[in-house]
């Protein structure tokens, strides 16, 4: 049995995008999936990606989910209003992360889902909710142990790092290089994990110039980053909602010079890590 298998829901920065031009990597944003059982899933952020995955639930039997967020921003919550299990009873959501601007989770996700924004209240919904404020230790689902560290972005990020069975995966979206203390504490946070999912919506030249302190990072800060932290492979993500497939394909390519064991994330992608030996 493996430690990981990790389903890509959705793995585009910032905005949703379409047509042919992002077949391949997909247009949804960000929403990694962790499996788990078929009645308790697994969630690293509701971007839009997370609308991918009420047709694989089984007809008429709850769901658990259990989601951890990396942060607040658009991207990576707005499946949330209109994802069809929050408002089925039966269901029940754990939301694990950080306040925000002096709101609780809760709060901060209901501010916004209300009218006129949205024709229902997120506290009104009928699925069961319960909130988790991080506070610097581990959490722990089941036999999954989820550890968590903030890290550079304009808010404030979680990065998380999910152990099993041996084996480790760090995923680290909407992450800036450039913050000492930051990119100190990540990389100690990502040293020796089989995965590293890591933010490279920019290139080099555009976070050196327009888009510094816009909250990103760059193919060549996450192969550096892989490279110093002896991971085992390392998945961008997060990618520019204009990077059409194309130039997505030259990302990973200018990446596997500086740190070979490189992908980028596509809507759609698993990824199996196995355990360790012996486990």
């Amino acid at each position: 049995m493996p430690a990981f298998v990790i389903h890509c829901h959705g793995v585009r920065g910032s905005v949703p995008v379409s047509g042919p031009q992002f077949h391949h990597y997909g247009g949804a944003t960000t929403c990694f999936e962790i499996e788990h059982r078929t009645d308790h899933r697994v969630l690293v952020d509701m971007g839009t990606g997370a609308l991918n995955i009420p047709a694989l639930l089984p007809d008429d039997q709850p769901v658990r989910f259990t989601v951890f967020l990396t942060h607040l921003h658009w991207d990576h919550v707005l499946a949330i209003p209109f994802f069809g299990p929050l408002y089925q009873p039966s269901n029940e959501f754990d939301f694990y992360g950080h306040p925000v601007m002096g709101m609780s989770i809760e709060e901060a996700i209901d501010a916004v889902m209300r009218p006129p924004w949205f024709p229902v209240t997120f506290r009104g919904s009928a699925a069961k909710k319960r909130f988790h404020h991080l506070d610097g230790e581990a959490v722990v689902v089941d036999d999954l142990t989820v550890r968590h560290t903030r890290l550079h972005h304009p808010g404030g990020v979680t990065a998380y790092r999910l152990e099993r069975r041996g084996a480790a995966i760090v995923i680290a979206t909407d992450v800036e290089h450039g913050e000492e203390a930051s990119d100190a504490e990540l990389l100690e946070f990502t040293r020796g994990a089989d995965l590293l999912i890591y933010d490279a919506q920019y290139l080099p030249q555009e976070q050196a110039s327009i888009r510094a302190g816009w909250g990103h990072s760059t193919w060549r800060a996450a192969a550096e980053l892989a490279r110093r932290a002896e991971v085992g492979r390392l998945l961008l993500t997060s990618h520019d909602p204009g990077r059409v497939d194309e130039e997505v394909d030259r990302v990973v390519e200018e990446a596997r010079r500086y740190f070979p064991a490189t992908d980028a994330a596509s809507e759609g992608m698993t990824v199996v890590i196995p355990a360790a030996p012996g486990l």
